[in-house]
């Protein structure tokens, strides 16, 4: 069984695919922004099976609050800078 987790030392804390690095989110992308399928993403990211990219993008639609706010949190750390 997938699981997803998170590693404050390893993709700042992002959720990932277990075992993998991946992020949630790019799977997201690929599929919602960039029209793959899952196989295809499963052909993009070989260290996926197809069940990785479904438990990643269930984990995605069931948590879209959490990533709502990403985009908002990066925007304010690039302008701290």
């Amino acid at each position: 069984m997938t699981e997803i987790v998170r590693d404050d030392n390893h993709s700042d804390g992002s959720p990932t695919v277990g075992g993998t690095g991946i992020r949630v989110e790019n799977v997201a992308d690929a599929y919602e922004y960039s029209g793959y399928s899952p196989d295809e993403i499963v052909d993009h990211y070989p260290t996926l099976t197809l069940q990785d990219v479904h438990a990643a993008l269930a984990y995605f639609y069931g948590n879209s609050e959490e990533f709502d706010q990403l985009p908002k949190a990066r925007n304010n750390d690039e302008e701290a800078t």
